[in-house]
Order: C-alpha cells, then sequence, then structure tokens
C-alpha cells in the first residue's frame, strides 16, 4: 500500500483525493502468514480459551462459544456492537475511517483473512462508504460502535445493502475476524487528522485576518520583532512573528494609531497567543501521525520469542492520549476565537483610528458592521461551553469490565464543531478589516496586504448600505475552510 509511514496530510489525501490504495505482495504474504499462525495456535490447543475468539466479549469473556458456532458469533458479535445514533458522519470522515483499518489490520496482527482485508480495499478505491452515525463511541475499546457499521456493510448487513448495490459480494467471516474488524481508534484518529490539517489552515488564516486588523488600526510592529522573540523562544510564538512581518507592509499607512503608547492586548500579544496555538497543534499532529501507523488491536499475535502466541490484554486501543489531543485544541481553539472576536470589537465599536462607528457611513439609517460582532461573540461564547474537556469523563460500561474510558470520540466530534465556529469568527474578522481598509490610505500595491484585500473584495463588496450579511459570512467562511485566502495569498509557500 505504501512503502513508507504516512502523515497526517498524506492520510487526509487519500480520504478527499481519487487515489486508490492496494496491498503490496509483502503485505498479503504477511497477511496470509498471519492467518496460517492463527489457525495453527488455535488447532494445537482447542480447549484454550481466547478473549473474542472462542469467548464472549466484555463482562462475558468467561463465556466459550460452541465450536460449531463460530461463523455465527462473528455476525453476531458485529451486529450487537451496531448501536450508533444521531446524524451520519461526513463521508470523508468514514473514508478515513476504513483507511485506518485497514492500516490496521494490514500489518499481520490480528489475524485476519486476505480476502477480507482486499474486500475492505476494494470498497476504499470504489467510493462504497457505508453510512455510520455519528454518536455511540467511548473511545475506550477503541471505537467500537463506529466499526462496528462498517463491518456491519462489508458482512452485507447495513441497511443501504452497499456492497450488493455495487455488485460486490459480502465477506463470508471466520474465527477471530469480527473482533479484529471492532478494535481499533479509526474514527478518533480519522477526525483527528482531519481536524489537525484544518487547524493548520485555520492558524495561517488567523495571522492573515490579525495582520489585515492591525494594518487597519495602524498598529505598532514593534512587539512582533525578532529580537524581542528571541528573549522567549517558543516555536510557536517565533514562526507567528515571523508570519505577521511577512504579512505587514514595510512602509505603514498614514492613519494615526488609537494605542500611542502600546496596544491592546489582542493586538501585540499575537504572536503568544498564536504561538501557543501553534505549539499545541504541533503536539497533536505528532500524535496523530503515530497512531495513524500504530496497531490498536486485541487479542494479537506475537511471532517473537521461541514461539508465536495469541497475547490477550492489550489496551493499544485505549483512546486516551488522541482525547487529550482533542481536548487541547479544542482549548487552544477557543482562544485563537476569542482574541480574534476582541479585535472585531475594535474595528466595529470604538470609531477609532478616524474609522467610522460600525465601519459605516449613513450611521443609524445603515447600522453598518455592527451585528456581525454579535455572532462571533455567540459562537465565542459557544465554544467556551465545548471546550469543557471530554477526557476528564469516564462512565464504566460492560459490568465494570471496561471501566475507565476515554470519551475521545466525544473529544473530536466537539473540537471539530469549535474549529468550524472558529473559522467563522475569522471570516467575520477579515469581513470588518477589509472595510476598515477600505477607510485608509491605499496599500502598497506590491505588498501582500494588497493582495489580500484584493482576493477578498472579489468574494465581497464594500458595504455601503444595509444588505444580508450573512452571505457575506458565509463567502468569506468557504475562503477560510477551503484554505484558498491561504494559498491565493501565497503567503506561506515556502513553510511546511
Amino acid at each position: 500500500m505504501t512503502k513508507g509511514k504516512l502523515d497526517y496530510s498524506e492520510f487526509v489525501d487519500l480520504c478527499r483525493g481519487q487515489r486508490t490504495i492496494k496491498l503490496e505482495e509483502r503485505d498479503k504474504e504477511r497477511i496470509r502468514q498471519s492467518r496460517k499462525t492463527f489457525e495453527r495456535i488455535l488447532k494445537s490447543d482447542p480447549h484454550k480459551s481466547y478473549y473474542a475468539i472462542n469467548t464472549g466479549v466484555g463482562a462475558l469473556l468467561n463465556r466459550r462459544i460452541p465450536r460449531g458456532r463460530m461463523e455465527e458469533f462473528q455476525e453476531n458479535l458485529i451486529m450487537s456492537h451496531t448501536c450508533g445514533i444521531g446524524p451520519p458522519l461526513e463521508v470523508e470522515i468514514v473514508k478515513g475511517m476504513m483507511l485506518h483499518m485497514i492500516l490496521n489490520l494490514k500489518k499481520g496482527y490480528c489475524g485476519i483473512r486476505l480476502p477480507t482485508l482486499e474486500l475492505m480495499v476494494e470498497m476504499f478505491n470504489r467510493n462504497i462508504i457505508p453510512v455510520v452515525p455519528a454518536k455511540g463511541s467511548l473511545g475506550a475499546s477503541g471505537d467500537l460502535v463506529p466499526q462496528a457499521h462498517i463491518a456491519l456493510a462489508l458482512i452485507g448487513r447495513d441497511p443501504q445493502q452497499v456492497l450488493r448495490a455495487a455488485g460486490l459480494e459480502p465477506a463470508e467471516l471466520q474465527i477471530g475476524e469480527a473482533i479484529a474488524l471492532l478494535n481499533g481508534t479509526s474514527f478518533m484518529t480519522s477526525c483527528l487528522a482531519f481536524l489537525v490539517l484544518q487547524s493548520d489552515n485555520l492558524i495561517r488564516t488567523a495571522d492573515i485576518a490579525a495582520a489585515m486588523t492591525i494594518e487597519a488600526l495602524g498598529c505598532s510592529t514593534k512587539s512582533f520583532g525578532p529580537e524581542l522573540q528571541e528573549l522567549r523562544p517558543h516555536p510557536g510564538q517565533i514562526a507567528t512573528a515571523h508570519y505577521l512581518n511577512r504579512l505587514l507592509p514595510k512602509t505603514k499607512g498614514g492613519r494615526k494609531s488609537a494605542y500611542p503608547l502600546q496596544d491592546a492586548y489582542s493586538l501585540r500579544c499575537i504572536p503568544q497567543v498564536h504561538g501557543a496555538f501553534r505549539d499545541t497543534l504541533s503536539w497533536a499532529r505528532a500524535v496523530v501521525d503515530i497512531e495513524i501507523n500504530s496497531f490498536g488491536g486485541n487479542p494479537w499475535i506475537s511471532t517473537k520469542g521461541e514461539k508465536s502466541e495469541i497475547c490477550q490484554g492489550s489496551g493499544n486501543f485505549h483512546g486516551q492520549i488522541l482525547a487529550h489531543a482533542a481536548d487541547s485544541l479544542s482549548v487552544a481553539l477557543c482562544s485563537i476565537s476569542g482574541i480574534s472576536e476582541r479585535r472585531i470589537d475594535k474595528l466595529v465599536s470604538r470609531g477609532t483610528n478616524d474609522l467610522p462607528l460600525f465601519l459605516a457611513r449613513n450611521q443609524g439609517l445603515n447600522t453598518g458592521l455592527m451585528i456581525t460582532q454579535y455572532t462571533a461573540a455567540a459562537l465565542v461564547s459557544e465554544n467556551k461551553t465545548l471546550a469543557h474537556p471530554a477526557s476528564v469523563d469516564s462512565i464504566p460500561v460492560s459490568a465494570g469490565q471496561e471501566d475507565f474510558v476515554s470519551m475521545g470520540a466525544w473529544a473530536v466530534r466537539k473540537a471539530q464543531e469549535i474549529c468550524r465556529n472558529t473559522e467563522y469568527v475569522i471570516a467575520i474578522e477579515i469581513l470588518c478589516a477589509a472595510q476598515a481598509l477600505d477607510f485608509g490610505e491605499p496599500l502598497p500595491e506590491e505588498s501582500r496586504m494588497a493582495k489580500i484585500h484584493e482576493i477578498v473584495r472579489t468574494r465581497v463588496a464594500h458595504f455601503e448600505r444595509s444588505r444580508v450579511l450573512a452571505e457575506d459570512i458565509e463567502e468569506l467562511y468557504g475562503l477560510v475552510h477551503n484554505g484558498r485566502l491561504v494559498e491565493e495569498a501565497g503567503c506561506y509557500e515556502k513553510d511546511n
């Protein structure tokens, strides 16, 4: 499939594009040998109990499955776990789940059969994507519930019958394959990979929005100087200051600053706040890169030592580190949306720097951009509520056998919502900053800021009189969310 490890951006690219994947010959041979080893071990001692292979699961681990009912048990196990509810997950997230399951299974530690895995690869390549409800995973024994919905489609028992609709025959699972399909961190990993990519784009766009506001308000750039950053050399802080200096024109406009001695925190502390987010994001990126390339099943086959054995009691499916990474991003995203909203307030509410109040002429008749700050404030407040960490909670399940869970699935889901809210807040700041720049002296034509302003104005016109601003916000949200502003501005083209 791949000669090396995948990072988060390559993972997302495989899920979003039309690229196909394949199992290399060495992968196939490893899977065949793993299955042979698995079957040989079971045959060598048919009376030995192996968790979820010839026993029940969870608190039913001491209940043996009759030898003649192993195939029935595979379907029963999958169907009993399909308890998901809520709206269906986005197609790309489910495709990411399938990719992570394939990466997990092809390592040869779980005894999956080659035909079963090849069918899942075929589904991925032909975009045969099952419907997976968003809610139901605890992120503990991995993402049991959402993975069960994918496995349900694999065996042809899903209501949509996606395999048969595509002309494919469902898998007929044999002993041990159901538990291999259920265990893993695919939902958390897929969501976190997309979230990290989106956050990487978001922080770059937040820098652009902040630079627009700085220019519009005539703020000092002394607090972004390299010498000052070196006195407190956090990597994210240094990077942010560097980007701001690249974005801002070398020659300032003629507007007098509203803060003659020093700028407000939301303006002069951008490297410290945006930089802190970058450092948090760097850790989350490392977490998801490791998880994409890791094995998280239970039981698992060990081939090291004097003899091969089926090992039981693995905890690699536990999502605690993914939950912490998502919760950390949630908290950090609150800072980005919060500081952006404060800059919006500086732009619209004060009437400073010769800017008209609410950035509109004919005030009274026209309310201007007043209410855009209301929307930003609502989103920031919502983010603060959503940012309560999911990973501090745990509800024991399976009669106490699975007594400490990560709640990682909820952590990644709400982090995604916080990220979307923050993208909207940044879009509102861009709307207001572009309006404020219209009232200033012309920007140097060769400057990046002039190019950024032009990009915004090709999407949204200057506000002259009242109109439906929701349409403007949505237009700029698309520019933010899809990475178009960063791409078209070319401000980060030489960066990783």
